[in-house]
């Protein structure tokens, strides 16, 4: 049991770490084939359920309109049942357009907690559902639409 919560633990660092380094194939690599993803207390709307492959390619639709992005992500709390497994961790982001600083600044924070489901793959843990839970934010609200925006000029 050890070793699955470590390889849980390592995947949670992970995935904040890869978007940062705008790294898709391996950050597809963390999730199983079908996704639920909960991003509602930050955005309003429903869950979704998707492919992998259409989360990240979403992310790839935002992410690279930031100049940088900075996800800290902090000690997951694990637990493992058979092929199963549940984390929790506290997370915030920093998200920045300074190239050049759009009117009403340069930074958007996003705090909360990450909660994750993994399910054992081939041996290996993959994150079947993510949520993004209690969070807030601070500073200009509107970086991510100026991001999807510079992001689709870019390709």
């Amino acid at each position: 049991m050890p070793d699955a919560i470590q390889e849980v633990m390592a995947a949670c660092a992970r995935m904040g770490l890869l978007v940062d380094l705008r790294d898709w194939a391996a950050a597809e690599a963390l999730f199983a084939p079908e996704v639920r993803l909960d991003y509602t207390s930050l955005f309003g709307g429903a869950a979704q359920a998707m492919s992998a492959g259409a989360l990240i390619q979403a992310w790839r639709g935002l992410v690279p309109g930031f100049t940088r992005t900075q996800h800290t992500i902090g000690l997951p709390a694990v637990e493992v049942a058979g092929e199963e497994a549940w984390a929790m961790a506290p997370v915030l982001g920093h998200h920045f357009i300074t190239d050049p600083a759009p009117e009403g600044g340069d930074t958007w924070l996003v705090g909360g907690r990450y909660e994750w489901r993994f399910t054992r793959i081939g041996g290996s843990w993959r994150i079947a559902a993510l949520t993004l839970a209690n969070a807030w934010q601070q500073g200009n609200a509107e970086l991510p639409r100026l991001a999807a925006e510079r992001a689709a000029t870019r390709g």
